[in-house]
């Protein structure tokens, strides 16, 4: 795991703007909780990311992870997949999947976080 890793990690600039939306409707307070849940979710239904073209900065990765505990989780639950890439790299591109995620979900009216994380919970059952 010798890939240099970013100081700075973003979205598209179409991502970037449904992030804000989903913080001005109130569904996080912070742009950072909003990328990070992303992440997560993405994380959780154990999707492969596509990379992103164009990305608009947005966070300081020591803002973002200053422990690193969100390096370590995406390690250890890639796994194999997460040898030789930047693993920020790969953040920015689960967050990009989960923004737009959440966003799709925000357009029939709310999100349904407890639906997608039982969602997650059965692909994961399906798995083991």
């Amino acid at each position: 795991m010798n890939t240099l890793e970013p100081t700075t990690i973003g979205l598209s600039a179409g991502a970037h703007e449904k992030l804000k939306r989903l913080q001005e409707e109130r569904y996080f307070r912070e742009l950072l909780d909003g990328y990070r849940f992303a992440i997560g979710l993405a994380l959780a239904q154990g999707v492969e990311p596509a990379e992103i073209q164009r990305r608009k900065t947005i966070f300081n990765v020591g803002t973002l992870d200053p422990d690193q505990f969100l390096k370590r989780s995406i390690v250890a639950l890639l796994g194999n997949r997460a040898q030789n890439v930047s693993i920020y790299k790969m953040a920015e591109r689960l967050a990009e999947w989960g923004v737009n995620e959440l966003a799709l979900e925000a357009e029939h009216g709310t999100i349904n976080f407890v639906g997608l994380l039982d969602q997650a919970n059965e692909k994961a059952d399906a798995g083991s």
